[in-house]
């Protein structure tokens, strides 16, 4: 990369920076409503109440954002605070690793990073204890830190122990980013632009993260999360090559580029040509990965019909593949005003979409207090509530409300805390714990009185559920 590109990219990943501050401060604005969702109720209840990190499927580099929480705990911090803290610490993370990348003069992957957190994303950024982002801000560590050392030329025996302790965090923390990680490591052995091993070097390097990745798959046990997903991956045959691009999951993703992220229309195609001319190998194997990228989605998750929020994470990844050759050729081939408004206008339009997300998850938020409330003027303090589909559509998950609502309750100063669940009258008729006294709800199980953390959490176990409609609630005596 000649002087004036790396001063170039430089001065645009100042836009990349600033556009992850963004994502931070929107962290600290909307915190109930990323706080209050699915993941991040469940991890931030069971790490309160177990007092230790609460780390799930073998993935490791979560315990970033978990120690945060956990360090509040063990420093005794209002409820308030410790989850607010939590909540905050996710974007934090990512903005501290970008800044860490952009003092490794890695400016390129600043900016291929903060297009990774909004070019594919509007409702999945209020999904926020999801691994996948956290390996990502893992890779992109490894991959700046790492290639600076080596640059430096600092010695084997000091670079080797980064080189496996930041690719196994990023390898480890979720199985998607492996495609991300190779993809780039083939990009930037291609490229060979400031690329600091040797072939030799390179093909032990590759050996090596190659074992890494065939640890994780070790790991995985019959039944689990990971493995399910990766079921129709390891049971591949030739057909689903093909079925794999008529899928519905893929018609709904190309529906979504046309409607929501169509901004990768105008990135991925002058990124491919401003390639093809400065390399073509690189231009190949970047269409080649979205290609591939697109054929692995279709194949294991050929659904139409998945959440925007959940299926949006698993796209996510291939931003980083459709924005690379775009950050390495065609924005320094471009004017530096040019190109700066280019991003900025990127920038603003993803923000747009994003935002737009918002009123679905602040409704949810807005709901569980008017519940709550509802509950208090009629002094209940465990509640289940007769479903409709109407309200599980608009709550979109709710195996997590009993967390939620409590994390809540908790919030609002409320002794003892109050927390409600849906179920249909099938569940109710079957759960004899509902009329135990001493028995609360939670996700996946029930928590008796030895459960609790006690400091953070003062639970009814004295009274049984009551079992209402909603129409009931909400009717005044």
């Amino acid at each position: 990369m000649t002087p004036a590109s790396t001063s170039a990219l430089k001065k645009l990943s100042a836009l990349g920076l600033a556009a992850m501050a963004v994502l931070a401060i929107g962290g600290v604005v909307f915190y109930k409503e990323r706080l209050l969702f699915a993941d991040s109720s469940f991890i931030a209840f069971n790490i309160l109440n177990l007092g230790k990190l609460y780390v799930q499927e073998h993935r490791y580099g979560s315990f970033i954002t978990q120690m945060v929480l956990l360090a509040g705990c063990k420093l005794h911090l209002p409820i308030s605070v410790v989850l607010k803290g939590y909540t905050f610490s996710f974007n934090f993370f990512y903005l501290l690793v970008a800044a860490v990348v952009y003092r490794c003069r890695q400016y390129a992957l600043v900016i291929i990073m903060s297009l990774y957190y909004v070019l594919l994303v509007s409702d999945t950024y209020f999904w926020t204890n999801n691994e996948i982002h956290q390996a990502i801000a893992w890779m992109f560590l490894f991959y700046g830190v790492v290639l600076r050392m080596a640059a430096d030329k600092v010695r084997w025996p000091l670079l080797l122990p980064v080189f496996v302790l930041l690719a196994f965090l990023a390898l480890y923390t979720h199985f998607i980013v492996i495609l991300p990680f190779g993809f780039l490591w083939v990009f930037l052995w291609l490229r060979n632009e400031d690329w600091p091993f040797s072939k030799k070097e390179s093909w032990w390097l590759s050996v090596l993260l190659l074992l890494i990745v065939a640890s994780k798959f070790l790991l995985l046990k019959s039944n689990s999360y990971d493995d399910a997903h990766l079921n129709n991956i390891t049971h591949l045959c030739l057909r689903d090559l093909y079925l794999c691009y008529v899928s519905d999951g893929v018609k709904v993703f190309l529906y979504r580029v046309l409607t929501n992220y169509w901004v990768v229309l105008g990135i991925v195609p002058a990124g491919l040509i401003a390639a093809r001319k400065a390399n073509k190998q690189v231009a190949i194997w970047s269409a080649m990965a979205i290609v591939g990228y697109i054929s692995i989605m279709g194949i294991t998750y050929p659904m139409g019909d998945i959440l925007q929020f959940h299926i949006e994470s698993e796209w996510q990844s291939l931003a980083v593949i459709m924005s690379a050759a775009f950050v390495y050729y065609a924005l320094p081939a471009m004017n530096l005003r040019v190109a700066a408004v280019a991003l900025v206008c990127i920038f603003l339009a993803r923000f747009f979409y994003i935002g737009r997300s918002e009123k679905i998850f602040s409704w949810r938020v807005r709901y569980t207090q008017n519940v709550l409330d509802a509950m208090k003027n009629k002094g209940i303090n465990k509640l289940v509530l007769a479903n409709d589909s109407t309200l599980h559509a608009q709550y979109m998950l709710d195996f997590t409300l009993p967390e939620e609502s409590t994390l809540l309750s908790a919030m609002d100063g409320d002794v003892p805390q109050r927390t409600f669940l849906f179920a249909d009258t099938y569940s109710i008729a079957n759960r004899a714990d509902l009329a135990n006294p001493k028995m609360v709800r939670a996700s996946w199980s029930g928590m008796k009185p030895a459960d609790w953390n006690y400091e953070y959490f003062k639970p009814d176990t004295t009274h049984p559920y009551v079992i209402t409609t909603i129409k009931d609630l909400f009717t005044r005596q």
